[in-house]
């Protein structure tokens, strides 16, 4: 069986980490906006604790990991997408109030 391993720079680590220590922030709501397990981020956090400034040290470098690039630009365009979807389901619902009235004033 092959697993898909994927690597991510300290950097990233350092933000979720920062995310996840917010107030209000949950964390399995976390990891599931960026796409990881709920457990890793529990795995960076003792790493960091507990290491310290050697923390992440066998982790990747921004030149081998173009995918947390292209992921950051896929939720955006994802973003601007439902962004567009929601304003159309908007005008749609504002559509069939008017529609709705007009009908309830036929009946009348």
């Amino acid at each position: 069986m092959n697993r898909k391993y994927t690597a991510f720079t300290k950097e990233f680590k350092l933000e979720t980490l920062h995310l996840a220590s917010q107030p209000d922030t949950v964390i399995a709501h976390l990891a599931r906006d960026l796409g990881i397990r709920r457990n890793m981020i529990y795995k960076w956090r003792q790493q960091l604790n507990s290491k310290d400034e050697k923390a992440f040290k066998r982790t990747a470098t921004n030149e081998n990991t173009e995918h947390r690039q292209l992921t950051v630009s896929e939720l955006i365009k994802d973003n601007n997408r439902l962004q567009k979807e929601l304003q159309l389901a908007a005008m749609e619902n504002e559509i069939l109030k008017k529609a709705q009235a007009y009908f309830e004033e036929e009946k009348d």
